[in-house]
């Protein structure tokens, strides 16, 4: 009863953040406005002591089964025809946000994890989750990572409006309407088989002690059987909102008057760290499209140093191509999950 009663607690703290946020219409208002709402309730001894048993275990199934149904078979081709740009996003967002958490933990008195994480850009929750396989601190990972996350949602659709000079939209329009084609043959069996698929990968990369185990082995499982077009489906996006408001209290939950202090003392440097990623995201934007002959809004969003899962929902509204955008983002992120962890104990070690 008292694992029940920890549950609904953990939820109900972070339903006032999450209402303030989508209000003010932020970028992850549900992660992070429950995040907010959960620190300040932590710091005053409100809050549970720590997250009930198995919550942060089903709320990594979740999220990793909603990225790993963007896999399919046109995404192969596509992953083929983008080879060499793969390489040179996973490379790009690799080396400059590692020298940034260098400069963190060499001048900036924060530990070496914390850095890392805080500043590659890896996807907000799933570096926040990383951030617990490493002891690393959960809270002040998430706040540098929703700077970087707030500022590219605010300033790349900006960015793109002004640039992009594309009338392309068919690709987009098919996009969509295949996208609504799917959604109008869910099914409960099919739904039952995804639940199901996506929480064995978890428990099997939990049980291979995996960092973040049970995203990562969730993500393969589903998008491997999506791959291979067995009949799939995804929750209604409630779901995932909900496991976002979860994980955002959890983190919350780990958060100190000393993460307070700390975050008074990395602010500026943290805004200044996110400026220079912007304008590296718009380096390579640049790049990409003499590579590929992507339009230039597709170029923008595929390579800002954004959310996968907000970037993809926005480059639909503006023009781009979602299925390139979110393979792009896929890269990075298998690129960061595969690299981040061994180099981590490697030079924590």
């Amino acid at each position: 009863m008292n694992w029940l009663v920890n549950v609904v607690v953990v939820f109900l703290i972070a339903l006032p953040g999450w209402a303030l946020l989508a209000a003010l219409k932020m970028p992850a208002a549900a992660m992070m406005g429950a995040m907010v709402a959960s620190t300040l309730f932590a710091v005053v001894g409100l809050a549970p002591s720590g997250p009930p048993f198995g919550l942060d275990l089903a709320l990594q199934v979740i999220l990793g089964l909603f990225i790993g149904l963007r896999v399919t078979k046109e995404a192969d081709r596509i992953v083929r025809e983008m080879g060499l740009v793969s390489l040179l996003a996973s490379a790009w967002w690799l080396s400059l946000p590692l020298g940034l958490g260098w400069i963190l933990y060499r001048f900036f008195g924060m530990d070496l994890a914390t850095a890392l994480l805080g500043t590659v850009p890896g996807g907000l929750a799933e570096m926040s989750l990383m951030a617990f396989s490493f002891s690393a601190d959960a809270a002040m990972v998430a706040i540098m990572q929703f700077c970087r996350l707030a500022s590219a949602m605010a300033t790349i659709p900006l960015v793109a409006r002004r640039l992009s000079r594309s009338k392309g939209m068919g690709q987009e329009v098919a996009a969509r309407q295949e996208r609504r084609k799917r959604k109008k043959d869910l099914s409960l069996p099919a739904l039952g088989a995804t639940l199901l698929l996506a929480t064995t990968g978890g428990l099997v990369g939990k049980g291979l002690h995996i960092p973040a185990g049970a995203f990562v082995g969730a993500l393969a499982a589903t998008g491997t059987a999506s791959y291979l077009g067995f009949r799939l489906a995804a929750p209604p996006k409630i779901v995932r909102d909900l496991a976002q408001l979860g994980l955002g209290s959890i983190i919350g939950l780990s958060a100190t008057a000393e993460t307070m202090r700390l975050l008074g003392r990395i602010f500026l440097p943290t805004l200044a760290i996110t400026a220079v990623m912007l304008l590296w995201g718009l380096a390579l934007a640049l790049m990409v499209r003499r590579l590929a002959r992507w339009n230039l809004m597709t170029c923008l969003i595929a390579t800002s140093p954004g959310g996968i899962t907000q970037l993809a929902a926005i480059s639909e509204d503006l023009g781009a191509d979602p299925l390139r955008v979110s393979l792009l983002h896929l890269v990075r992120l298998f690129t960061i999950y595969l690299i981040l962890p061994p180099l981590i104990v490697r030079l924590a070690g």
